[in-house]
Order: C-alpha cells, then structure tokens, then sequence
C-alpha cells in the first residue's frame, strides 16, 4: 500500500509540473520595444499600429502644398505637438518619410518627397529630438493614398508619415 501511495504522489507530481510548464508556454511574451505607456501616448497623438509599427499616417497626416516642401502653420504645430510628445515619452527614434502625388518626374518627384521628410524632421528636432536618432526617406509617388486623378486626391498623396522606430 506504501508503494502505491507513492506512485501515486509521483504521478501527481509529474501532472502538477507537466501542467506548469505548458502553461508557462502559453503566457506573452513582453512586448520588446515600447512600454504601454508609451503606446498610450502615441495612440493619443493619432498614431495607429501598422505593418510597419506605430505610424502617424492616414489619421492624421502631414500636408503640403502642391510643389512645395515648407509646412503649413497647422501642420508645423502637429508636428511640433508630436515632437514633444515622442521627447516626452522617451521615444527616441522614428523615420520620416515624404510623398508627393504623381504629378511630374519621378526623379524630382522623389527629391520633392525627401525635401518634405527633412523639413518635418527639421520640427522633430526643434522639439528635442536628437537628429541622430531621426531617418528621412523620400519614397516620391510610389505610394499614394488616393488616386492622382481628382485634386482631392493629390492633395492627399502629398504627406509625410512619421513611423516610430523599435528595434
């Protein structure tokens, strides 16, 4: 009986560990990166998840007058808003990247489009952002958000995006 009573404690034992550890499988990971804080602020200065990470985008873009690179005053104080935002947060690195609408040559389409992201990363770093720690991209008109066909549209397609960096 004494025999028995303790396979039957090992067998307990061995289920309780088993039982343990899978569980311990299936709990989440931290996230690596970005703290919830953290995510909190940029989901109140309008940035949302994407495929590329926490992007201020669609929601809440960057506009620029046709040909032209200089922002806006309401655009300055958004990106401005933002810079302190990131400063204030602790988050350190993001990229910057320009577009234009189709209209003209892709060469200086693409020029255009970096001249943009330059003129916002300007901004950033006017709000305490280290240059350092801020990439410019001038992706030109490869990727609209609208057609090119209605004015409305161009106008769309002429942004810049922010996208935070986490890695």
């Amino acid at each position: 009986m004494r025999e028995l009573i303790q396979r039957y404690v090992q067998l307990v034992s061995v289920a309780l560990l088993l039982a343990a550890l899978s569980l311990a499988g299936c709990q989440t990971t931290a996230p690596k990166g970005l703290t919830p804080a953290q995510i909190a602020v940029l989901k109140q200065q309008g940035f949302e998840l994407t495929d590329e990470g926490w992007a201020f985008d669609l929601s809440g873009k960057v506009l620029f007058g046709s040909d032209l690179e200089v922002l806006n005053a309401k655009s300055r104080a958004i990106v401005e808003r933002i810079g302190t935002a990131l400063v204030a947060a602790d988050i350190p690195r993001v990229r910057v990247e320009g577009h234009t609408d189709a209209s003209g040559q892709d060469a200086y389409n693409q020029k255009l489009s970096l001249r943009r992201a330059n003129s916002v990363a300007k901004v950033l770093i006017n709000a305490g952002m280290r240059p350092e720690n801020i990439q410019t991209l001038g992706l030109g008109s490869s990727m609209p958000v609208a057609t090119n066909m209605t004015r409305a549209g161009r106008t769309e397609n002429r942004r810049v995006s922010i996208v935070v960096i986490t890695d």
